[in-house]
């Protein structure tokens, strides 16, 4: 490796990790990345573009932007479907192997960053809501990838374009039955964004939101709040559970205001707004860096925390974010970065 002239390991390629090899490359710092996955993107990739019809700010379009400006850095060296196999330190510097298809690698690095995202919530594991059996529940994930593909929202059952549907918020996180404390903090962001785009392009649709608190997002959040209270309703309840209901339809079961008596709604489609849980590598990594993870199973990235030096993060590794937090905090991390190696050049 050139002392002169260090690279930077990152893992992974979604918009955190996106955000930071770009951001290095233009400060001339070499960057390999490593991503699991067949292409760059992470998440993000399968997002909808939510403009209804001014843009929402919900930052699908951003990562298609990223990957255009990859064409041109010329000091990024990107390895898709490649799994890190094992690093450790030496001296100044990671040592490193990495598996893909046909071979493998290995490496030095002087700095790591950590930009391996999270894990979406098993729909699964909330069995009361029928995922997976019944199939006009999906997951918010679902619904992006749907509109993204097809621009519109039909029935699984059917594909016939529903008259009503619901979304339910909070499904995985802040449960503590599922040890799940932690606000997602984006499902509020990207379900009523959805919702007022669906709106938007079906006037006549009725549609539903149950949540337990609505958290803000922008800065134009109690504009965009009011407005979509005049044309969605919102139940502050979590429905117990969704059965099957006549002509197809969904029965959802919830308490009332009081808390003492049962109420049910029916609509054609639930929308499960499932949360941001840690990624499946934090423990494999965690033990692998000597890089503790946190009560929830993030992998920290506040500077109180201790971690071993030369190691940084981006995005959702270290706790559940929305895409302009993730990048933003890429940036952070790379000015971090740079710092780090300059000090250690300076030595």
């Amino acid at each position: 490796m050139n002392l002169d002239n260090p690279k930077v390991l990152i893992l992974g390629g979604g918009i955190a990790g996106l955000t930071a090899a770009l951001a290095l490359n233009r400060l001339g710092i070499p960057v390999e990345l490593i991503e699991k996955s067949e292409a760059l993107g992470g998440m993000v990739r399968s997002f909808c573009c939510k403009a209804s019809p001014v843009c929402q700010q919900c930052g699908a379009c951003l990562v298609n932007d990223a990957l255009k400006m990859l064409v041109g850095a010329h000091n990024v060296d990107v390895h898709l479907q490649a799994e890190l196999k094992e690093i450790k330190m030496d001296a100044k510097e990671f040592l490193y192997t990495y598996s893909r298809p046909g071979g493998g690698g290995e490496g030095r690095a002087a700095a790591l960053l950590l930009a391996t995202g999270f894990t979406p919530f098993r729909a699964e594991d909330k069995p009361q809501y029928r995922y997976g059996l019944l199939s006009n529940v999906l997951t918010g994930l679902d619904l992006e990838r749907q509109l993204r593909e097809t621009g519109k929202v039909i029935k699984p059952s059917d594909q016939a374009p529903p008259q009503s549907m619901a979304f339910i918020q909070c499904v995985g996180s802040r449960d503590l039955h599922l040890n799940h404390p932690f606000c997602s903090q984006v499902c509020c962001g990207y379900a009523l964004r959805m919702a007022n785009l669906i709106k938007h392009k079906n006037p006549q649709m009725e549609i539903t939101v149950f949540y337990m608190d609505i958290q803000s997002f922008g800065k134009d959040f109690p504009n965009f709040l009011n407005q979509t209270r005049k044309q969605i309703r919102f139940i502050r309840s979590i429905p117990g559970e969704i059965s099957a209901g006549d002509q197809d339809q969904l029965i959802f079961t919830f308490q009332s205001d009081d808390g003492l008596t049962s109420q049910k709604l029916a609509a054609d489609l639930a929308v499960l707004s499932v949360g941001m849980m840690p990624g499946l590598d934090n423990p494999v990594l965690s033990k692998m860096l000597g890089h503790p993870l946190n009560a929830d199973g993030f992998l920290p990235a506040n500077p109180d925390v201790s971690r071993p030096e030369g190691i940084f993060s981006a995005g959702a590794v270290s706790g559940p974010k929305s895409i302009s937090r993730s990048i933003a905090q890429a940036y952070q991390a790379v000015e971090e970065v740079a710092a780090f190696l300059s000090k250690r050049s300076s030595v």
